[in-house]
């Protein structure tokens, strides 16, 4: 009995220290993730502070500007007038938020108000003499108008006639509109903008919280000596703080389980790289084609083939995902060839008319590659076979150098069309348009849909076909939508159009069908 009781104890012990060492792990797993949210929110929270409080900085400096601009313009008036005309003054100044008023002073007085009319006062009043200088400005901390209240002032002298005025703007009014009380929650809690040594308020008076400094410098055209301090408020700080801590204390108690998805992502196909590569050797890409109309008779005269990914693992990818990869992964060349013996197979198996077009998109990469004239030259007779002439549309995602421009130029000798791809958006530009020839220009779609649009840029597209005509380019309007842009586009002469109003982007079958029935 008694070892069996010792048996029993020393069981129980082991158990016990054993539950004690699992309970330590576990509440050391449980308390690391909450202790590192703790840590990561505290500095998240202090950098999204420090950023908001920076750009509240930057944002009323830019203010500042815009009324230090008009000062300039009041300024400018307030220069052409004679003593005689301080009653314009006053007229002019009536209705000017934010400032005070304007003084103007010849070289022994100030003589007029635009507030009180004409006056008498030394020209040291505001600041010393020697002061007043063409474009000085100041922090004053009075004005004859509002004794006791500070101002900001700047001052416009002519050294000949040693006539001049001084613009005066409330300084105290425009600190207040910088704090934002309306907001919750409120970014700072107090504003003080300082100036050759002055600040507004002239006694700052913080409440201990953490102060930035945001410099003018050489951002903004104000006076590169405009500094403003900011009071971060404790609000802002725990509102960042507590949406960090939301988000990120989830986040790391997945951490172990995303970790597993990455080794085991990393252990199948290394990186989306790879799965291009894997892609390609698979067959895993197809080709969608979206007809190309003519606007004459509405009828294709080509298609622009698409291509599109059908991933094992993550479904469908769009290409803008891995198009930008491919490209980055020098892939782009062996997909583009894979295009070309895909569409070459599709199209073997229609009856189709003479000359009918399709597009390609080739990245400018192409043109650097040796064999790139026997390529196209075997492509231009197998796609003659079938009747279709091929189309090469030209990216803009990279500049075209001399070289590539060279290799272009010899392509279409061999009788390979030529179009400029999503022309306006990328790096093709007027004087790149002179160095060679090209046979079509497409016109990105973000220029369609400002058809019926007053905008800025609803003119650029008028001067895009008309640069079409004038360089006899055959011009496409991509991403037409609705029957006003493509009436707009056909009363203008655009030779074809393209967009889901005709149709989208089909498979080789929905293709054949659509043809048949619009053809």
């Amino acid at each position: 009995m008694p070892n069996r009781s010792n048996l029993i104890q020393a069981s129980m012990r082991n158990f016990a220290s054993l539950f004690e060492l699992l309970l330590k792990k576990w509440l050391f797993l449980l308390l690391l993730p909450v202790v590192l949210a703790f840590v990561f929110s505290y500095f998240i929270a202090v950098y999204l502070a420090h950023n908001k409080a920076t750009e509240i900085g930057e944002f009323n400096l830019e203010r500042l500007e815009a009324i230090l601009k008009l000062s300039d313009q009041i300024g400018e008036y307030a220069m052409n007038l004679t003593e005689e005309d301080c009653g314009k003054l006053t007229e002019y100044m009536r209705f000017r938020p934010y400032f005070r008023g304007v003084l103007l002073f010849n070289d022994k007085s100030f003589y007029c108000s635009s507030t009180t009319g004409d006056l008498n006062l030394p020209l040291n009043t505001l600041l010393p003499v020697d002061r007043l200088k063409d474009g000085s400005q100041h922090i004053v901390p009075e004005t004859p108008a509002r004794p006791g209240v500070p101002a900001i002032i700047t001052t416009f002298k002519n050294e000949q006639t040693q006539y001049g005025a001084v613009v005066v703007f409330e300084g105290q009014y425009l600190i207040d509109s910088f704090i934002q009380p309306d907001v919750f929650p409120r970014a700072v809690k107090t504003v003080v903008l300082g100036l050759h040594g002055a600040t507004l308020p002239a006694a700052p008076q913080f409440s201990g919280n953490e102060v930035i400094t945001v410099f003018a410098g050489d951002k903004f055209e104000v006076h590169q000596d405009f500094v403003i301090l900011l009071e971060i408020s404790k609000a802002l700080f725990w509102h960042f703080y507590w949406i960090a801590f939301g988000l990120l204390l989830p986040l790391i108690f997945t951490l172990f389980v995303l970790s597993s998805l990455l080794l085991w992502k990393r252990n199948g196909r290394h990186s989306l790289a790879d799965d291009i590569k894997s892609g390609i050797e698979n067959q895993e890409f197809f080709l969608v084609y979206q007809p190309v109309v003519s606007s004459e008779d509405g009828k294709a005269k080509g298609v622009e083939a698409l291509v599109r990914w059908q991933h094992p693992q993550m479904g469908l990818v769009r290409p803008d995902l891995f198009i930008p990869i491919a490209e980055e992964s020098q892939l782009i060349v062996p997909l583009t060839n894979y295009i070309f013996e895909r569409a070459l197979a599709d199209f073997s198996q229609l009856q189709l008319t003479t000359d009918f077009r399709i597009g390609f998109n080739v990245a400018p990469e192409h043109f650097i590659q040796s064999d790139i004239e026997a390529k196209f030259r075997y492509l231009r007779d197998a796609f003659a076979e079938i009747g279709v002439q091929p189309l090469i549309e030209i990216t803009e995602r990279q500049l075209l150098t001399v070289d590539m421009c060279e290799r272009i130029a010899a392509l279409r000798e061999l009788g390979i069309l030529v179009a400029i791809d999503d022309f306006g958006t990328g790096q093709t530009t007027l004087s790149l348009l002179q160095t060679f020839t090209l046979d079509y220009l497409k016109i990105d779609k973000c220029f369609i849909d400002t058809i019926g649009q007053d905008s800025v840029t609803s003119h650029v597209l008028d001067t895009i076909i008309e640069l079409c005509h004038k360089m006899n380019y055959v011009a496409v309007a991509e991403g037409v939508e609705t029957q006003e842009q493509a009436d707009y586009l056909i009363s203008r002469d655009v030779h074809f159009l393209q967009g889901y109003l005709y149709a989208k982007p089909m498979k080789l079958n929905e293709l054949e069908l659509w043809l048949k029935e619009h053809n």
